[in-house]
C-alpha cells in the first residue's frame, strides 16, 4: 500500500507540470513521464522508503510547475532547459526572484516540504524490497543515462524550437530533455560560424575611449505612459547622437543575458538556435567573436564593471572567456552609496571614469547598471522605478560632461536590457527599449534608427570608423 501511495505522489506532481504547460495530448507521453519514473525507481531502490522517495521526487516537480506558471504570468514564456543555470542564483539572491511567486507562500511550502521529508526519513519503515532494490536502481540509472540523456532522433527532429509550443505538444519535462540535447548537438557548428579571428571590425584613428552601458530596465516611457519622468540628459544625448532609436530586445522583464550576449557578439537569435534562451549558459566561449576581442585587436584594453555578484549569470567565467581582461564587481563598491537595494548608478559612473583615467591605452569599458533592478516594492512600484531611471539619466549626463577632461574622445553607447516587469509595461504592445550612440568629437544630428539588439554591435564598429566586415560576414554565414 505504501509503495502505491509513494508512486502516486510523483505522478500527481508530473500531472501538475503538464497542466501548467497545457500539455493535453499524448505525443511523447512516455518521455515526459520517464524522468519522474526513473527518479522514483532510483530513490526507492536507494532508500527502501516509498513515501520518502515519492515526496523527494514530487517536491521539485511541484516547484517546476509553480516556476513555469509564474514565469508565464510575469515574463510571458515557460521554463526552459537553460533555466537550470538560474537555480543557484535563486538560492543566492532570493529577493530578485521569490517576490514574483509570493515570498511567503514559497517559504511556507519549502518549510512544509522539509518537515515532511524529515518526518518520513525518520519514521517511515523500510518496505522490505530486498533484491528488487538493485533492479530499481539499475532501471533508474539506465533511463537517466539513456532516453533522457539522448532522446530518440525522431522526437528531436519533430520539435518546433519554440518553448511554449513544444511544451504544450510534448510536455514540459520531455521538452526540457529534447531542447537540451538538440542545443548541445548544434552548439559547436553554430559557434564556428562566428570566429574571433579575424576581428569583426578594425577601428580607425583617432581611437576614442568606448563606454558601452547596459542600463537596467531602462526605456523612455514618455511615448507610452502618462506622468512619465523627464530625462533631460537622455534628450540632449539623443539630439547630438550619431544615431538613436528603439531597440528590439529578446525578452521582457528579465533574461538580461540575452540582450547582453546579442550586443557583445552581434549574433542574432536564429543563429544561436536553442542557446538563445541563455547564451551565457553554454554558448559564449573562447574563440567566439566579441566586442572586447575586436577592440583588443586594435589596441584597446577591454574592461567590465557591474556593481553586483560577479558570478551572476556566470559572468566571472564568461567575461574572461570572451576577451575582457578585468572585471570589477560588487567587491569594488564596498564604500559606494546605494539607492534602494543596489549600488547607485552615480557610483557606477564614477567608477567608469576612474577606469578610463587609469587606462594607458584606449579603454573599452562595458558597464552594467544595477540600481533600477526590480522587484520594486511599496505602494507605487512604477514611481519607484521611475526614480531609479532618473538617476540613470543623471549618470549618463555626468559621463558625457566628463568627456572634455579625458585624454582622448569618448564614444558612449547605451541601451536598455529590457522593459521593467510592471503591470503597466506588460500590457504594452511594443516592448522595445531604447538605444543611442554618441561621440564627443563628432556630434551627430540624432538620426533615428530602430534596430535589433545584435545590430548595435555592428553600429559600434561603424561609429569607430569601420564595421562593414562584420555585417558582410553575417550575410555570408
Amino acid at each position: 500500500m505504501t509503495i502505491a501511495l509513494g508512486c502516486l505522489l510523483p505522478l500527481f506532481a508530473w500531472a501538475a507540470t503538464r497542466w501548467a504547460a497545457r500539455a493535453f495530448g499524448g505525443r511523447a507521453l512516455w518521455l515526459d513521464l520517464l524522468a519522474p519514473t526513473a527518479l522514483m525507481a532510483l530513490l526507492l531502490g536507494l532508500t527502501d522508503r516509498p513515501l520518502f522517495s515519492g515526496l523527494l521526487v514530487a517536491a521539485p516537480l511541484i516547484g517546476i510547475a509553480v516556476a513555469d506558471l509564474t514565469k508565464r504570468a510575469v515574463l510571458g514564456e515557460p521554463v526552459v532547459f537553460a533555466d537550470a543555470a538560474l537555480l543557484p542564483l535563486v538560492l543566492r539572491h532570493p529577493g530578485l526572484y521569490l517576490p514574483f511567486a509570493g515570498t511567503g507562500r514559497v517559504l511556507a511550502a519549502l518549510g512544509l516540504g522539509a518537515l515532511l521529508l524529515l518526518a518520513f526519513a525518520l519514521l517511515e519503515p523500510g518496505a522490505g524490497l530486498g533484491w528488487w532494490r538493485w533492479a530499481l536502481i539499475a532501471a533508474g540509472l539506465l533511463a537517466l543515462a539513456g532516453p533522457l540523456r539522448v532522446p530518440p532522433c525522431g522526437l528531436r527532429g519533430a520539435i518546433a524550437r519554440e518553448a511554449a509550443a513544444d511544451s504544450a505538444r510534448f510536455g514540459l519535462l520531455a521538452t526540457l530533455a529534447l531542447h537540451r540535447r538538440v542545443a548541445r548537438e548544434e552548439r559547436e557548428a553554430r559557434r564556428a560560424a562566428f570566429p574571433a579571428e579575424p576581428p569583426a571590425f578594425t577601428p580607425a584613428p583617432p581611437l576614442p575611449h568606448v563606454v558601452l552601458i547596459q542600463a537596467e530596465s531602462f526605456w523612455d516611457p514618455r511615448r507610452d505612459l502618462p506622468d512619465a519622468p523627464a530625462l533631460p540628459h537622455w534628450d540632449r544625448l539623443q539630439r547630438e547622437a550619431v544615431a538613436h532609436g528603439r531597440l528590439a530586445v529578446p525578452g521582457f522583464g528579465a533574461n538580461t543575458m540575452r540582450a547582453e550576449a546579442a550586443v557583445l557578439t552581434g549574433i542574432d537569435e536564429p543563429a544561436l538556435g536553442l542557446d538563445r534562451f541563455n547564451p551565457f549558459f553554454r554558448f559564449l566561449a573562447p574563440g567566439l567573436r566579441s566586442l572586447p576581442r575586436s577592440l583588443a585587436a586594435a589596441g584597446y584594453r577591454a574592461l567590465a564593471v557591474h556593481p553586483f555578484d560577479a558570478g551572476f549569470f556566470g559572468r566571472d567565467k564568461v567575461f574572461p572567456a570572451i576577451g575582457f581582461t578585468r572585471f570589477d564587481a560588487l567587491e569594488s563598491f564596498a564604500e559606494a552609496p546605494r539607492r534602494g537595494a543596489h549600488v547607485a548608478d552615480a557610483a557606477l559612473g564614477e567608477k567608469v571614469l576612474a577606469m578610463l583615467a587609469e587606462a594607458p591605452t584606449p579603454g573599452f569599458v562595458f558597464a552594467i547598471t544595477m540600481q533600477a533592478h526590480g522587484p520594486w516594492h511599496g505602494a507605487d512600484p512604477l514611481a519607484e522605478w521611475a526614480g531609479h531611471i532618473r538617476d540613470t539619466d543623471a549618470m549618463l549626463g555626468a559621463l558625457a560632461e566628463a568627456a572634455s577632461v579625458l585624454d582622448r574622445p569618448l564614444l558612449i553607447a547605451v541601451y536598455g536590457d529590457h522593459l521593467p516587469a510592471l503591470p503597466q509595461t506588460a500590457r504594452l504592445a511594443d516592448q522595445r527599449t531604447d538605444w543611442l550612440l554618441w561621440r564627443s568629437d563628432r556630434p551627430g544630428q540624432g538620426a533615428m534608427r530602430d534596430i535589433a539588439a545584435h545590430e548595435l554591435f555592428h553600429l559600434i564598429g561603424e561609429a569607430l570608423g569601420s564595421g562593414g566586415e562584420a555585417r558582410q560576414a553575417d550575410r555570408s554565414s
